[in-house]
């Protein structure tokens, strides 16, 4: 039984990354292309009209390719410095989304037997397992597996958020089969999963 990461998940991490980056390069743009540009047609625009020459102005717009509208007020340096460092700002989440993404991808978590692996190269046998912590499964759907080994007090997290639904919880079952129910911590075991009875074959209808 294999749990593999939750294409669902992979690609909101993506998204999130996509949206934080480009914003980042659009603040970035602002402040090398648009403010300067801006600020460049705002203060030839004050300069005609203080020199009483706006007449002037569709005519030298036309020439260098400007909007011939009223330029408004130039952007301050301070304007432009201060897209520069929104950029920074918003740039590292953007780049810790992109790196969750990356780690993310073709992780998984697999049940073998009586043996948990991971896609990082972890193995835990059940007879490894001290606790199983799901204070945090009804809410979250996390639940921690404290395990020792090597004389090292360890954890793994079963997420059916990150991870695909179904698989992580038959994993998560199977993991509590093996343990004592005081092994098992901060909730109830999980109710068996029904299944149905197969049904009999009707009785064929005897002939008159």
């Amino acid at each position: 039984m294999k749990a593999n990461i939750d294409r669902k998940y992979l690609w909101r991490l993506g998204l999130i990354a996509v949206v934080f980056l480009a914003m980042a390069l659009w603040f970035c743009y602002d402040g090398a292309v648009t403010y300067p540009r801006q600020r460049e047609r705002a203060l030839k625009y004050q300069e005609l009209k203080e020199e009483d020459r706006l007449s002037e102005w569709q005519e030298i717009a036309g020439e260098r390719g400007w909007p011939t509208v009223d330029p408004g007020e130039p952007k301050e340096e301070t304007d432009i410095q201060a897209q520069f460092v929104m950029a920074c700002v918003i740039v590292l989440p953007g780049l810790f989304f992109a790196f969750l993404f990356l780690l993310a991808r073709g992780r998984w978590i697999e049940l073998d037997g009586s043996e948990l692996r991971t896609s990082g190269g972890r193995q835990v046998e059940f007879g490894q397992i001290v606790t199983l912590d799901k204070a945090k499964w009804k809410s979250k759907g996390i639940a921690k597996i404290h395990y020792r080994q090597n004389g090292r007090k360890r954890r793994l997290i079963l997420d059916d958020w990150k991870y695909e639904t179904d698989p992580t919880r038959t994993i998560l079952r199977e993991v509590e089969s093996s343990l004592e129910s005081n092994q098992i911590v901060g909730g109830e075991r999980e109710p068996e999963v029904a299944t149905e009875s197969p049904k009999a074959d009707p009785e064929p209808a005897s002939g008159e």
